[in-house]
């Protein structure tokens, strides 16, 4: 390990004086925050031969790396002139950022002033680059995208209709893609008649496409609330949101009975629970005039009206099964099919008899895993084992929910890392957060550089660099997309993009330990990742549906023309429901679970 450098290693915009009570109080026992980490600086020596050995010990000490140019991240020079430069560097003076030397001791400063002063809630940051830029490298080439205003040759309107939505989940994904082209070619219709905009006058979706949706009027009739969730408002709460919640539990139950979610008593359950009504329902006679409400359900909401409760429920609420079951499938990589295994065939009764089922079946003993553990829980390679393992050593707290201003200091302090390779990338933060929620399970958040192609290997970097910080603990799962495959979907990455599935803990005491989900998105891509993580659940599925029976493509965080493969890339939200025929729903009126 090189020796300390000294508190002023180069020139730097600090004042001396600062630099001389840091050097005074400073305890060089006490190792510097390692403000570089997972970066790396290729020095051009020139005008620099007597400063070497001072910046080397910087970015060491700082847990960066001295590297090859091909291999850097950040080029360091104290030569300024273009010429010049280009002359030094050849094909890479266009290939990477290229900063001053006082980029280095003005983070050496940072950091030491974080030492003296030991703030553990704040702790420093890099310096704003772009007071450092003599080049910023690689040119940002934008994504070219389409207009919205786009009709698909011979769409036709195809009425959605429950029984067949329920019959196509059983059908393997060719079957489905095969009926799905012939009910359109067979159903009666007529051929669009295209308006000077570009809008079919038969389409379903005939609506004022620029204004956004609303709640359904108090006065609109039970039998013309539409029943996809695309066509109509569903609002954080309802009017009959505590008849929804006594319900909620018969479905739930079900859920682990049927195997992986397709029996179409649970979808019939579920897309009963997701339609929002604007007033009190009165009697289940009522209810069945909404499109998909059936029988049992209609009972369930006599019985509740008369009651105030539901007797089934009551009784799975209260079963020891159902509870161990539910506690289960909370645990990351126990779904609900692997919580039902466990019980039935493994007889674990708690998250102790979980834990050790799969220390039993684990081939490696604890002992050679631990060897390689730390390396894999950095990396996204964790076993299953040592996922159950970690999640139910934390559970108390990652059960505990996140209130909304701890939200956005983790999507804040995601950024800031972020930053350290892309400036500038642009991010939302998703799922009920952004439908409105006061509090979360966890944290979804999508982000974009503003280039393209300059997402690959970013999201790698960045739970690289937050590992090495500590703040992210455990890398769960990674997935990486193949950049020649830009919308696909498979078992193994459903949406073809870059996730990250961490827990992350902020700095600081007290702080605790939160489940996050990286997302990061080409910035051709980004509109359409940040609508298919928004939610909810059954919002996004029939978006799908609808996208795919009715309107011929696609919707995998991206568009894709079903008889073609052509990808549409739109630039916004509203863009893409413009493009499908659909008023613009806002996220807050997405909450059809």
């Amino acid at each position: 390990m090189p020796t300390r450098p000294p508190v002023q290693p180069l020139p730097s915009s600090s004042s001396s004086s600062i630099q001389q009570r840091q050097q005074h109080h400073y305890d060089p026992s006490i190792p510097l925050y390692k403000l570089f980490s997972n970066l790396t600086f290729h020095i051009i020596t020139a005008k620099l031969e007597n400063e070497l050995t001072k910046i080397y010990s910087c970015i060491d000490e700082l847990g960066g790396k001295s590297v090859r140019i091909e291999d850097c991240k950040l080029i360091i020079s104290a030569i300024k002139g273009k010429p010049r430069l280009i002359r030094s560097l050849g094909e890479w003076f266009d290939k990477k950022t290229i900063l001053t030397p006082e980029y280095i001791s003005d983070a050496y400063t940072n950091a030491l002033t974080y030492a003296t002063q030991i703030d553990p809630l704040h702790p420093p940051k890099l310096p704003d680059r772009s007071k450092y830029i003599i080049s910023h490298g690689l040119r940002i080439v934008t994504p070219i995208f389409h207009s919205p205003i786009y009709v698909k040759r011979e769409i036709r309107d195809v009425k959605l209709e429950e029984e067949a939505e329920e019959e196509e989940d059983m059908r393997p994904p060719m079957k489905k893609r095969k009926i799905a082209q012939q009910e359109i070619d067979e159903k009666p219709g007529i051929k669009p008649q295209i308006n000077h905009d570009g809008h079919d006058k038969n389409s379903s979706a005939q609506l004022d496409l620029m204004s956004d949706m609303t709640l359904v009027s108090e006065d609109t009739k039970f039998e013309d609330i539409p029943a996809l969730c695309i066509h109509r408002g569903s609002p954080l709460k309802c009017v009959n949101q505590n008849m929804l919640d006594a319900i909620r539990p018969i479905f739930e139950e079900r859920e682990f009975e049927e195997n992986q979610q397709k029996n179409s008593n649970v979808l019939s359950y579920r897309r009963s629970l997701s339609v929002t009504v604007p007033r009190p329902i009165r009697s289940g006679k009522e209810a069945m005039k909404l499109l998909g409400v059936g029988d049992k359900v209609a009972q369930r909401v006599d019985e509740y009206l008369q009651t105030g409760k539901i007797e089934e429920s009551f009784k799975i609420l209260s079963s020891s099964r159902f509870q161990s079951l539910k506690l289960f499938s909370s645990v990351y990589t126990i779904g609900n099919f692997k919580a039902k295994e466990l019980y039935d065939n493994h007889y674990c009764r708690t998250l102790a008899d979980v834990k050790n089922h799969f220390e039993a079946i684990e081939e490696e003993s604890p002992e050679v895993r631990l060897k390689d553990k730390l390396r894999r829980r950095r990396k996204g390679r964790m076993k299953q084992v040592e996922i159950v393992e970690e999640w139910i050593k934390l559970k108390d707290e990652l059960d505990q929910k996140i209130p909304r201003e701890e939200v956005e200091e983790i999507a804040a302090c995601v950024m800031e890392h972020l930053d350290a390779y892309v400036p500038g990338c642009q991010y939302t933060i998703c799922g009920g957060y952004r439908r409105g929620k006061s509090e979360s399970n966890d944290v979804d958040i999508v982000f974009a550089p503003p280039g393209v192609d300059q997402d690959i290997g970013l999201l790698r970097d960045l739970y690289m660099r937050m590992s090495d910080l500590g703040i992210i603990t455990h890398v769960l799962h990674v997935t990486h997309r193949d950049a020649n495959t830009p919308i696909h979907a498979s078992s193994q990455n459903f949406d073809n993009l870059d996730k990250a599935f961490v827990i992350l803990k902020l700095p600081g005491p007290g702080r605790l330990h939160r489940r996050v989900d990286l997302i990061s998105s080409p910035a051709d891509r980004y509109s359409a990742a940040v609508l298919s993580w928004s939610g909810s659940m059954m919002f996004e599925r029939d978006l799908k549906r609808y996208t795919e029976n009715v309107r011929g493509f696609k919707f995998r965080a991206g568009l894709l023309e079903m008889s073609t493969g052509d990808e549409v890339y739109l630039e916004t939200e509203r863009d893409i429901f413009q493009f499908l025929g659909l008023r613009y729903v806002p996220p807050e009126l997405r909450n059809a679970d």
